[in-house]
């Protein structure tokens, strides 16, 4: 540390800095960071030649001529040798009671997001009473660190050093998700301005897909009908085709994510609404409001329709989409299986090969019009020993009805793609042949297995080469595993609330804080050094539990004498705070040191 002088509205200001370096694209830099802030030169100068250059060098030599800094100098305070005396008759003192300070992070992202400045300003025109944004942080907060209902939250609001929320009544918290549903699509917006203007955004490729999170009810949400009987308003908790194999009710979530892996957007849709239904949607009322440019959507089968391909391209984007390989046309399908034209890598566990087409595609008005499209087929050892692994009780089921026909009495609901079709006389209906009515296709048996650990990709960018489609294609990982860092780590699921804004609400505080931890496992990537485009993992940084986790358990615990016992500090969490230039050291702080070292993270947590 070094005392400063600054030029502050015109005149020459002191501070204590100290210098630290981070590594920004593999270099490393040079930064500073401000300890304390003095004040002006002109309160302290004794008068005296040279104060300014006397005054940092007592403060280098351990004396410094500004008594208050003291306490800054090296030898200063020797904490370790501090005598904690308990008074008996303060029964508190003797009892812990840590508050959490990991949150000190969380509170910096959360105001350079500028999701203070939205809801700000909505509790300005609207004159509301209530502390709108500590409820917003004490949402997204909890979410971040110990998700529970929205009243548990609220009980647990003094878990924190210094107050989030200034508030005597629970039921604002509840008003609070009515602002947060009116707000999400400008919180969302307002987010991607300010990522976009400090660390970049990088949307020539966005990710998106589709997951659902079920509800604690039996019964769908009913339709709101006009006069007339017709759906005004479509029921949003409803059944459909669940991911988790449920038959709850649910509500479907599409996520969009840049080429970083951080968060753009979300949209929620009815339960009912299937993937292919929910992009164009999606995209009009999310990405398409965000004046990105040329956008290149990268989705899986699911959501590869000439609609959604048709839309994209009318929005001047591309796309980069998968397909089934044994849902892929006969021809294609024999062009997969035709070895002609493959590369394989050295050691014979890959291979790939592409070529341009045109086809012909129906866009959501019913009109046709002709694409040209690359196609890339590719083959992985280790997908095939997957997927052979994962399909070996019907392999093996297949083979048995081969050799033993009458098997097929018991058959499967996966056979029956592989039966041959019978003949039926055209008069009176009767089966011809008794013998046909469970035979088996062996032809279609035969390219079922060949198929596996084949995979098709489609993309609009035809200059681009296989390998790089695939390496992007495969970014889709990270957003499998937002989605379960949304329904695990933060609990998104089971969903305690029911009205359809105080749902969106929910989603929105999950997506904030979702949003954080990219932004915090981004930061150590960078400080690391290594790689932050979507084909490489967030494992190489720092995974969103251990995060949760080290920021959680990073307490402070009032003793006697005005100073604090912190937690010790963990590899994670040094890893968390080194990536901020944080000095993880502090031994024994004062609460001053405490608001020192978070003023220092809202310096330099963003981004």
């Amino acid at each position: 540390m070094y005392i400063d002088c600054v030029t502050n509205s015109g005149k020459p200001y002191l501070r204590v800095a100290e210098s630290y370096s981070v590594r920004v694209d593999g270099v490393r830099k040079n930064r500073k960071r401000t300890i304390r802030n003095i004040g002006p030169l002109s309160r302290f100068d004794d008068g005296k030649p040279d104060f300014l250059k006397r005054l940092k060098q007592s403060f280098k030599d351990g004396a410094p001529l500004i008594e208050s800094l003291s306490d800054l100098v090296e030898g200063a305070h020797e904490r370790g040798d501090i005598l904690v005396r308990f008074p008996k008759d303060d029964e508190a003192a003797a009892f812990t009671d840590p508050k959490n300070i990991g949150y000190f992070f969380l509170d910096a992202l959360y105001d350079a997001l500028g999701v203070y400045d939205i809801l700000n300003k909505y509790k300005s025109a609207s004159r509301l009473a209530y502390d709108l944004n500590g409820h917003a942080k004490l949402l997204v907060f909890g979410r971040a660190l110990s998700p529970d209902s929205k009243s548990a939250t609220w009980r647990g609001r003094d878990r924190y050093l210094f107050d989030v929320v200034t508030s005597d009544y629970e039921r604002e918290i509840f008003r609070s998700l009515d602002v947060l549903d009116a707000c999400a699509d400008k919180i969302q917006l307002r987010m991607n301005t300010k990522i976009a203007g400090s660390i970049g955004r990088n949307t020539a490729l966005c990710y998106y897909d589709v997951t659902n999170y079920w509800f604690e009810i039996d019964d769908s949400d009913e339709d709101e009908r006009d006069e007339n009987g017709d759906v005004a308003k479509e029921g949003f908790r409803k059944s459909g085709p669940s991911k988790a194999k449920t038959r709850n009710p649910i509500v479907q979530m599409g996520l969009f994510i840049d080429d970083n892996g951080i968060p753009v957007a979300y949209r929620l849709f009815p339960g009912n609404h299937i993937d292919q239904t929910t992009l164009r949607p999606a995209m009009k009322k999310t990405i398409g409001k965000m004046k990105f440019g040329r956008v290149v959507v990268v989705a899986d089968g699911g959501l590869n329709s000439g609609k959604n391909i048709a839309h994209i391209l009318s929005s001047g984007g591309g796309y980069i989409v998968s397909k089934s390989a044994k849902g892929s046309a006969k021809d294609v399908r024999k062009w997969i299986l035709e070895e002609k034209g493959y590369m394989w890598n050295e050691t014979g566990t890959f291979k790939v090969k592409s070529e341009i087409r045109t086809r012909t595609i129906t866009d959501e008005n019913g009109e046709k019009s002709k694409i040209t499209e690359k196609i890339i087929s590719f083959w992985s050892k280790k997908q095939r020993d997957r997927a052979w692994h994962e399909n070996r009780k019907f392999i093996e089921y297949l083979d048995s009805v081969i050799a033993h026909p009458d098997k097929l009495k018991d058959k499967q609901p996966k056979i029956a793609n592989f039966i041959k079709s019978v003949e039926l006389d055209k008069e009176t209906g009767e089966v011809l042949d008794p013998l046909t009515l469970l035979s088996l296709d062996t032809g279609k048996i035969n390219e079922y297995k060949s198929l596996l650990g084949y995979y098709t990709i489609m993309t609009s960018e035809v200059e681009m080469s296989d390998r790089e489609v695939i390496d992007k294609y495969h970014g889709l990982s990270r957003i499998e595993d937002s989605f379960r860092v949304i329904k695990s780590d933060l609990l998104g699921r089971p969903i305690r609330v029911r009205k359809e804004s105080h749902i969106n609400a929910h989603f929105l505080t999950c997506f904030i804080a979702l949003t954080m931890i990219r932004l915090i496992q981004y930061k150590i990537l960078v400080f690391e050094g290594k790689n932050t485009d979507a084909s490489h993992g967030w494992e190489m940084g720092l995974p969103a539990n251990r995060i949760k986790n080290a920021l959680a358990n990073f307490n402070a615990d009032a003793i006697p004498g005005g100073y604090y016992r912190l937690s010790k500090v963990s590899d994670d969490l040094r890893k968390i705070m080194d990536s901020v230039g944080i000095d993880a050291g502090l031994r024994l702080p004062t609460e001053s040191e405490l608001r020192q070292m978070k003023y220092a993270i809202d310096k330099n947590t963003i981004m």
